[in-house]
């Protein structure tokens, strides 16, 4: 099974960065000060300028926003140690330059030297400290995977010849980067079975994705050729619906052809099949909004908030807020909350959809509806990374079972994120049974077609229209 236990939190990496960057401008303010030949006050009198506190203050956030944009604070142990020097070399000379123009330039010096010697002394300083904080970080990543203390399931699909051939080639490799082969699933029945003293067979393509489930499985690596393209398609097809990495072993034109890229020298030599819909730098630049939104949103919006939980609380007895499970992306399940709108017990014979005149729904909570107040307290599981800004609305279980026996379609609606607003919420609103719920659907299934940071800009646009017009339905 995958040790999650002794994985260090990504959170701690943001918070190393954000004290180096911290430390940097600090030591860079007192040479900037001797450069400028300016006495610095002695201990007993240490008086700073109020703009150097909000200074360190502001500017590690602004660092935390240009790394969070390139992608930085993603899994530590899918790190490459020289190609985080680079991408943290590159960031620091971009930041130092921004730094620079925003700041030092103001510096007022006739001697032209002082700027080179101000910037590059920023340039060297952050680098250095902030690669020595990370390299910590990297450091012990890299020994928990290489003594096993960090694992990661991997499973291997295919037949008996070409697994075997990919099994012996990558196993030694892939265990440098804490991926462990936990079994093979094999694409029929036919045919010879050989590798049940190295890896147990877990069963057969057909039972692909409770095998995944089942096996708390992290990375499946496909032992086919390239040449079966419509196995390969289809299989790709269903785990992009999971969320796993899928990885192939190239084939000499993929080489000469110069699509194959690797930063890792000593790992196998798979090919990351990606199975996202949108870029990585979109996706950075969309979580980024998330919560930059979620959280400037709450704070903005706390009287708003306020005075709905005082009206909720005093419109009728229970709880202000409402949760829900919802099944999220790649079809894991989490907790969802809403101001409630209904009356308590509203479900107390099973899930029903609500309706226009719908008697369980209270007369504040047609309000709160009507100008969509009640979604507000999801600004909380976008913060946490279960929802996105944008993306189609969450659904039960219950309802997604009955959705997909009608509309098989609908699980691919699965493959992002849910979100707080979607194409099909601004076009189609609240659904009140099964067909409408299906007819929403068809509007998300265009945006993940279509999907890009332009569109979500316009849904949100859109969202805001009818909301300030109240015409929420």
């Amino acid at each position: 099974m995958k040790k999650k236990n002794n994985q260090i939190p990504i959170i701690f990496y943001a918070i190393m960065d954000v004290l180096m960057a911290a430390l940097a401008w600090s030591i860079c303010y007192f040479i900037r000060k001797w450069l400028l030949n300016r006495t610095v006050s002695p201990i007993k009198n240490f008086q700073l300028d109020y703009r150097f506190w909000v200074a360190i203050t502001l500017i590690p956030l602004g660092w935390i926003v240009l790394y969070a944009i390139v992608g930085t604070y993603r899994s530590l142990y899918k790190k490459s140690r020289l190609f985080e020097l680079t991408l943290t070399f590159i960031c620091s000379l971009i930041g130092s330059i921004v730094l620079f123009f925003a700041f030092i330039l103001d510096d007022a010096n006739d001697n032209y030297s002082y700027y080179y010697y101000a910037f590059f002394c920023l340039l060297g300083i952050h680098f250095t400290l902030t690669f020595l904080g990370r390299f910590v970080f990297l450091n012990i990543a890299k020994q928990q995977l290489l003594k096993g203390s960090v694992q990661f399931n991997s499973l291997i699909v295919g037949n008996y010849d070409y697994v075997n051939r990919i099994f012996i080639q990558t196993e030694k490799n892939l265990r440098s980067d804490g991926y462990y082969y936990t079994g093979y699933v094999e694409l029929s029945a036919i045919g010879k079975n050989g590798m049940s003293k190295q890896l147990p067979t877990l069963g057969y393509i057909d039972s692909l994705e409770s095998i995944i489930d089942n096996n708390n499985i992290h990375q499946v690596v496909l032992a086919m050729e390239k040449s079966e393209h419509a196995m390969v398609e289809n299989i790709i097809n269903r785990l992009s619906e999971k969320d796993v990495e899928v990885k192939i072993l190239p084939d000499t034109l993929d080489i000469l052809s110069g699509s194959i890229r690797t930063s890792n020298v000593m790992g196998a030599m798979l090919i990351d099949l990606r199975t996202s819909l949108m870029p990585e730098w979109q996706q950075n630049i969309k979580r980024l909004i998330d919560v930059f939104a979620a959280v400037f949103g709450s704070i903005i919006l706390s009287p708003l908030l306020l005075y709905v939980v005082l009206r909720v609380k005093f419109s009728s007895k229970g709880s202000i807020i409402y949760s829900q499970q919802r099944i999220g992306y790649k079809g894991k399940p989490f907790t969802m909350y809403k101001f409630r709108s209904m009356y308590m017990g509203a479900e107390k014979n099973g899930p029903l959809l609500s309706s226009d005149n719908d008697p369980r729904i209270t007369r504040w909570g047609k309000i709160m509806r009507k100008w969509r107040l009640d979604e507000l307290p999801q600004l909380w599981n976008i913060l946490t990374g279960d929802m996105s800004l944008v993306g189609p609305r969450p659904e039960r279980k219950f309802y997604i079972d009955q959705l997909i026996a009608d509309f098989p379609y609908y699980k691919y609606l699965l493959k992002v994120k849910p979100g707080l607003t979607s194409w099909g919420m601004v076009q189609f609103g609240y659904a009140q049974n099964i067909d409408e719920m299906i007819e929403r659907s068809k509007f998300d299934l265009l945006y993940i077609e279509n999907i890009s940071l332009a569109l979500d800009f316009k849904i949100m646009i859109h969202t805001l229209r009818i909301i300030f017009s109240g015409k929420g339905k």
